[in-house]
């Protein structure tokens, strides 16, 4: 059966609809990726469907619910996407899609809704083993290849089967992951709006040896062994100053329309967040700028978000980029900078030997001197990870701004 085929039985069917409110509750979704992939997800309905909440782990995203006729959208709160489907006539079951405007290639994902389904995965109910999956294990992405990574896997049973985590890699994590176990076997997922994944894994002796799949079409391998202290590289290894070059504006436009231009300052400290709207661990580090921006602003420092976005039509771009700014509440500056490439981020920054994430946070001191490089950012899906860098960054600020002396 084909992905359009698919598509087209969950969407046109001999089965009716019904307008009724939503049954409070659980509901299970099933993204169907592609012939053979389906990645589950879970909502949460509360008040007959006035609140409706995307679940991944310890994250409830709260969605804007509107009805048209017999179709139900849900926009996610920060990301460009959304969800929309139409409830059957027995009210525990619905079909529809997921679309993702933020994609350069926008596709329809179908996916179907079930009422009253607690588990992510159907699972067979065994004897607890939480000794077994519980800890931090050191992991391979696409082992034995020349494109193999390094992450950090991140893993916690909770009661009956469920089982939560997140994997650290040097260029952010996945956030939330939510799943099932089953005696040696788990699974976790995560959807976001931006993202749909799955990852399972099998405990083979002292080896978990896994498969990872994320959006339609990507699919790997994975690997891992326990390691309380897994760590990745020195952060200073992989994106750093090589020469004393300027970062260049030219093609970077304020919100307002005017152009942008980027001077230091003799008495401030200067932090470009490169960063995107439509990446979630951008997101994250969103929330920790704000943080910085509230506390140390009055000392000096500012800070401002760089965006490289999805879209041709910069007018429109710019409109959207205002709205996100307001709905998430950032106070500090945004600099709509170019498209969403790393390519294009590195050619604006020729003093560092490249940009490899979104993001990527560059601290300049008084006087224009770069100070330090973090890439990418360790949420707080990561726990202790996510506490270590925040307090690494905030005490590179007090320093600079000589608040330690």
């Amino acid at each position: 059966m084909t992905y359009k085929i698919l598509f087209l039985l969950l969407l046109i069917s001999n089965v009716s609809f019904s307008r009724s409110n939503l049954k409070d509750g659980l509901w299970r979704g099933q993204l169907a990726m592609n012939d053979r992939l389906m990645i589950p997800f879970q909502l949460k309905v509360t008040n007959h469907g006035k609140y409706i909440f995307v679940l991944n782990g310890e994250e409830e995203m709260k969605m804007a619910v509107r009805q048209k006729k017999d179709s139900v959208f849900l926009q996610f709160p920060f990301q460009d996407a959304i969800v929309v489907f139409r409830v059957d006539q027995n009210e525990i079951t619905a079909r529809g899609y997921w679309l993702n405007r933020n994609k350069k290639i926008q596709v329809k994902i179908p996916l179907t809704l079930s009422w009253g389904i607690e588990k992510r995965f159907d699972v067979v109910e065994t004897k607890p083993m939480d000794e077994v999956f519980n800890g931090i294990w050191s992991v391979t992405f696409q082992p034995g290849t020349k494109d193999a990574e390094q992450a950090v896997g991140i893993f916690k049973c909770g009661e009956a089967s469920r089982m939560t985590g997140t994997f650290l890699t040097e260029t952010g994590d996945y956030r939330y992951l939510d799943g099932n176990r089953s005696g040696l076997n788990f699974a976790l997922s995560t959807f976001n709006g931006s993202w749909a994944m799955l990852f399972e894994a099998t405990l083979d002796e002292d080896t978990l040896k896994g498969k990872f799949y994320s959006g339609f079409s990507f699919a790997t391998d994975w690997i891992a062994v326990r390691n309380p202290d897994a760590k990745l590289r020195n952060e200073a290894s992989l994106t750093y100053v090589v020469n004393d070059q300027n970062v260049n504006t030219t093609d970077m436009v304020q919100l307002n329309g005017n152009g942008f231009s980027f001077k230091s300052a003799e008495e401030k400290v200067i932090v470009l967040q490169i960063m995107g709207t439509w990446c979630p661990n951008c997101l994250d580090e969103v929330a920790f700028m704000n943080q910085l921006h509230k506390k140390y602003a009055q000392f000096g420092l500012e800070i401002i978000a760089l965006a490289y976005e999805v879209g041709t039509d910069e007018k429109q771009t710019r409109k959207k980029l205002k709205a996100f700014k307001k709905k998430i509440g950032m106070e500090y500056d945004m600099v709509l900078a170019g498209k969403s490439s790393k390519e294009v981020a590195s050619a604006q920054f020729p003093m560092l030997n490249g940009i490899m994430s979104f993001p990527t946070t560059v601290i300049i001191g008084k006087g224009g001197k770069v100070l330090h490089v973090h890439t990418g950012y360790c949420g707080p899906a990561t726990g202790i990870a996510h506490k270590e860098l925040t307090d690494k960054i905030q005490f590179e600020i007090e320093m600079a701004l000589d608040l330690l002396k």
